[in-house]
């Protein structure tokens, strides 16, 4: 066979996309205090890399969130970071705009795409040994969310849930506070409810800072002494939480260790080659307490 008609046999050499230096990140809203403070923190890393950010709102709607992952009215990027709300392993697997992608915060159940969070069971456990640590024995868990589960959430209220059994406190269904969205509204809501409804609790966990927030509002609207009378402890270590009155213990994740692997993740993904078998990867970003004054007895 001629050098010619081989050459004809050959295949097509694969096309890299070309680099835009973008990077698109889908965020819910930028009102809670958590993802403002997380999207500072990536557009901080992006800057260092070289790259620039696009943000996109999606208010944790459904079809929006879908759209985001399509690429529905985006420009040409690099890829995308996606903080999920109510995306499922269908909407994604089912993408038509396939690309880098890494999930941030909430868990999607058995998720073929790399996925970055903290182990959220485990940080609720932290939280709710260290309350029963400085004494409370009708610790409250204020955060659930019926009407759009969470992920993340579910998994804290199961850490609350798992300490209280083993340790034995009282797993009284009046200490379980609902909510409709993890504002401090809602926070203060549900803790004028117990206050108002006689509930005797001495201890706090919330499903988030911001509602803790909202708790420590309640708490100072009624005349009870935090940490004396209820203990308050909230999870995610926002920056207002040095600041509030008083200072609120929190469980901090390593917002530094999650930036380095959404970046590191992702550029692995836009480095492989088109069509490329790149592993799937779930990392897990350690947590830690931090006490203040709100628990310190």
């Amino acid at each position: 066979m001629s050098d010619a008609a081989s050459g004809s046999q050959r295949s097509a050499p694969v096309l890299r996309r070309e680099r835009t230096g973008i990077v698109a990140l889908a965020v819910p809203n930028l009102d809670e205090p958590y993802f403002a403070e997380l999207t500072t923190l990536l557009v901080r890393g992006a800057d260092e890399r070289g790259l620039s950010i696009l943000i996109q709102h999606t208010e944790g709607d459904h079809e929006r969130e879908v759209d985001i992952a399509n690429g529905v009215g985006l420009p040409p990027t690099d890829g995308l970071i996606h903080i999920p709300r109510s995306l499922t392993v269908g909407d994604l697997t089912r993408r038509t705009s396939p690309g880098p992608l890494v999930l941030l915060g909430e868990h999607i159940q058995v998720s073929p795409f790399t996925h970055i969070s903290i182990d959220n069971r485990a940080a609720a456990v932290t939280a709710t040994e260290h309350l029963a640590a400085v004494g409370c024995s009708r610790i409250a868990f204020i955060g659930p969310r019926d009407e759009r589960p969470s992920d993340a959430a579910d998994q804290r209220y199961a850490g609350y849930r798992d300490v209280v059994a083993r340790l034995g406190r009282s797993q009284a269904p009046e200490l379980i506070g609902h909510v409709d969205a993890f504002t401090p509204e809602e926070g203060r809501r549900v803790m004028r409810r117990f206050l108002a409804e006689g509930v005797a609790v001495d201890g706090v966990v919330c499903s988030n800072d911001s509602v803790a927030f909202g708790v420590l509002a309640a708490l100072h609207e009624a005349g009870r002494s935090v940490p004396h009378d209820v203990a308050v402890i909230g999870i995610d270590d926002v920056h207002a939480a040095q600041f509030s009155a008083p200072s609120l213990s929190s469980v901090a994740p390593d917002y530094d260790a999650i930036v380095r692997a959404a970046f590191t993740e992702l550029e692995r993904q836009i480095a492989a080659p088109p069509g490329a078998d790149t592993p799937v990867r779930h990392v897990v970003v350690e947590a830690t307490i931090v006490v203040r004054d709100s628990t310190t007895r």
